[in-house]
């Protein structure tokens, strides 16, 4: 049977087997997708949204989360810092709290030893948050903190490498707050 869809694969994490989400939308439900071979093979999860464009609705709004919560990370750390928290100690009971999501935790544990090399680069972000900008603006919807999100991490990319990591925006965050010359070189064992 021909089927008309597509699939947006959402999250590839650094080491091991892949453990994706597929998020999956088109003119007819794609039978590919709901059947067990691309459960077994490809997906950890599969979700069925939906029409044509529902899939790529649905990587933005999860994107959108995981954009402007490492910029909430950022923000909250450099506040724990400048108020006299160890930076070491703050990200490690940050990383042990129930408010940070799954894909953050790890970010936490690369940025405590300056590691930036991309999981997911500034620049991909960067172009998430402009498709995001761009729906929301065809949808007339004011997304005033994923627009501060876009700039810090539009800013990051031209005073660093934007190849490096999208949690590269706390030592954005850090720079502008003046404490980010501590932790400039990557920690070495």
């Amino acid at each position: 049977m021909a089927t008309l869809g597509a699939a947006n694969i959402r999250g590839v994490p650094p080491l091991g087997l892949p453990k994706i989400n597929s998020l999956v939308g088109g003119i007819l439900i794609p039978t590919f997708f709901a059947s067990p071979l691309w459960s077994i093979a490809v997906a950890k999860q599969y979700f069925l949204l939906g029409g044509p464009g529902s899939g790529t609705a649905m990587k933005l709004v999860v994107n959108t989360l995981l954009g402007v919560g490492m910029q909430a990370i950022a923000e909250a750390v450099v506040l724990g810092e400048k108020s006299g928290l160890d930076r070491e100690r703050l990200l490690e009971v940050l990383s042990r709290t129930a408010v940070l999501a799954p894909a953050h935790v790890g970010k936490l544990a690369r940025v405590g030893i300056n590691d930036y090399s991309p999981q997911f680069p500034l620049r991909l972000m960067n172009k998430d948050f402009q498709l995001i900008l761009k729906a929301a603006a065809q949808e007339q919807i004011l997304m005033p903190v994923t627009e501060a999100a876009f700039r810090v991490n539009s800013d990051e990319m031209v005073a660093h490498n934007n190849e490096e990591d999208f949690s590269a925006v706390l030592r954005r965050m850090e720079e502008s707050a003046g404490i980010a010359a501590i932790h400039l070189a990557p920690v070495t064992s």
